[in-house]
Parts: C-alpha cells; structure tokens; sequence
C-alpha cells in the first residue's frame, strides 16, 4: 500500500482541508507552527517517512483564480526525486497541453496530471494526454454516479483516485463503499482519497484491493505532531 501526502494550496500557501469547504481553508498550523510554506512541510515530512508521490491540489485553480504555477514549478524542482500528482483545475485538453509543455519546456518531468470530475468538461480521456501520464478523480460532490458509469463503460483504463471531499479532514471513511468501487474497476488501479483517520483504515483499503491512498490530517498528527510534540 502506497502512501501519498496530499497538500492544497491556496495563495502560494498549503492549506487546512476540512469537508470540502474551500473558503474556510487556513494556513497549515499543527502544534503552534506555521507549515504552510509547502517547501518547508515536504522537507519536515521527507525528513521522517520515504514518499514516493505526493498530490497537489492548486485550489486557486480549480477555483478559476489564479493559478500556482510559478510555486508548484518551485516545488517540482526542488525535490526532483518525488513524483507530483497534480490538480490544477484541468477542464479541456488544450488545458492539460499547455500545462504540460510549459513544465517540459523546462525539463521538469516528474509530474502526473489529475482530471478531477469536478472539472473537466471533455470526458474522453484519451484526448486529455498521451505523453504524460494521468490519472481520474472521481469527485464525490452528488455528481459522482454520472462519472462512475461513465468510467465503467470507457474502453480506456485510466488510474482512478476516488477523492470523498465531504469526509476531507479525517473524518473517517466507509470502508464497505471503497470495497464496492475497487470491486467495481478491476482493470483500473484504484486510489482512495479524503477521510482516512488511522492507519487501521489503511490497512483495510489495502485488503480492498486499492493500490494507494492520499492522506493529510493523519500524516500531520503522526508525522508533524511528533516532530513538535510536547
């Protein structure tokens, strides 16, 4: 089971998530210290656990603002050795091309591109890229029966990441609905996002059948916490 380090960005800045509710964000603090210097978190997480991936959501983005693209390029560059999942907001494929050739214009290619449902528009996904790998976020935002049919019916097998924005903030997660969705995409690699309290829910995606999961609140309480702990 893959661990994957989940961070939203906000402004520049890495962000509390709780239950999908985005105007509500603040600037990551666990125990009195700042971490929103998102640099400085991988750095101290780095520093403690071997991650192989971590997933960056450019909420700005996805919101319509202003990207973060000159932090995220920072970010890519300075740990060349991890690979990025990134969301930023993609809606068509012209979106998805020109993100990418500005990141390989500059020999930077440590990236995967996420298309997160509650965005693109274009949902044949074997237009969005064929240089650069990619993977689905089926959103669950009362939208995601719409993608989960669509996505059992596409002749193309893409990663999928199923992402519970309203379980965000280690809220918990249901661990029969996951063991549903893996049994239901036996050909696609599954991933579980939002919601995971402890690391016994871990280890029952695992037996579900999911390849990774994407966490936060729990890599800051066991990670962060111990870090500066009492």
């Amino acid at each position: 089971m893959e661990i994957i380090l989940a961070i939203d960005l906000k402004k520049g800045l890495v962000v509390k998530a709780f239950a999908g509710f985005r105007l509500n964000y603040k600037p990551l603090v666990v125990n009195s210290v700042n971490y929103s210097d998102p640099i400085k978190l991988i750095s101290k997480i780095l520093n403690k656990i071997n991650l192989k991936k971590i997933y960056i959501a450019d909420l700005d983005a996805i919101q319509n603002l202003k990207p973060n693209s000159k932090i995220i390029e920072k970010i890519l560059k300075t740990f060349p050795s991890i690979m990025f999942l990134i969301d930023s907001g993609f809606d068509y494929p012209k979106s998805v091309f020109e993100f990418c050739l500005n990141l390989n214009k500059k020999k930077i290619s440590n990236f995967e591109i996420i298309l997160g449902t509650e965005k693109i528009k274009n949902y044949n996904f074997k237009f969005f890229s064929k240089k650069n790998k990619y993977r689905v976020s089926i959103d669950f935002n009362g939208n995601q029966q719409k993608w989960i049919d669509k996505a059992e019916k596409s002749r193309v097998k893409p990663n999928l990441i199923f992402m519970f924005l309203k379980n965000i903030g280690g809220r918990g997660i249901s661990i029969p609905r996951v063991k549903l969705l893996v049994k239901k995409f036996p050909k696609n690699k599954c991933t579980i996002a939002g919601g995971i309290k402890t690391t016994n829910q871990i280890k029952s995606i695992e037996r579900a059948g999911a390849e990774s999961v994407i966490v936060s609140t729990l890599l800051h309480k066991n990670i962060l916490g111990t870090i500066n702990g009492p």
